[in-house]
């Protein structure tokens, strides 16, 4: 009676492994990739009705209004956006996220301005935000509800 396994035995396993996880891996990246991109969506759209809600509700004074404000009213989490002068970008690691810095929402003269940088498409999530907006600048006016494109 053997005790152990054969050579051929083992190269069997290790190549059925290798077939799972090449068949696992890509499905796990996409995965990942399409949970951060419905997270920046999300942000995306609470950032945009909870600053004209709050700017509506508070009758904020719209000339002091700045990243910090936005990270604090809508609570957006520190890990995937950073508070900038006029505005929020998106982050990593507590820096502009570079590779995905292409989502622009700032307050200029009295609005929030929200739009997707087209020229900055190298990552995935950029690509399928920009399919989604678009190349339009959105200017929200904080002292009514209409939206000028």
């Amino acid at each position: 009676m053997r005790k152990a396994f054969s050579m051929i035995e083992l190269v069997f396993v290790i190549v059925i492994i290798g077939i799972i996880a090449s068949i696992a891996i890509p499905k796990l990246s996409i995965t990942r990739g399409d949970a951060q991109y419905i997270a920046i969506q999300s942000d995306i759209q609470t950032i945009l009705s909870a600053v004209q809600g709050a700017s509506f509700a508070q009758d904020i004074d719209v000339s002091n209004l700045n990243g910090e404000f936005i990270m604090d009213i809508v609570g957006l989490n520190p890990a995937r956006w950073i508070a900038v002068s006029n505005g929020v970008r998106l982050a990593k690691d507590g820096k502009i996220d570079r590779a995905n810095n292409c989502v622009l929402i700032d307050f200029k003269n009295g609005e929030l301005e929200f739009g997707i940088d087209i020229n900055i498409k190298t990552s995935s999530v950029c690509r399928k935000l920009v399919k989604i907006y678009g190349s339009k600048i959105i200017n929200l006016p904080l002292d009514n509800f209409s939206v000028k494109i």
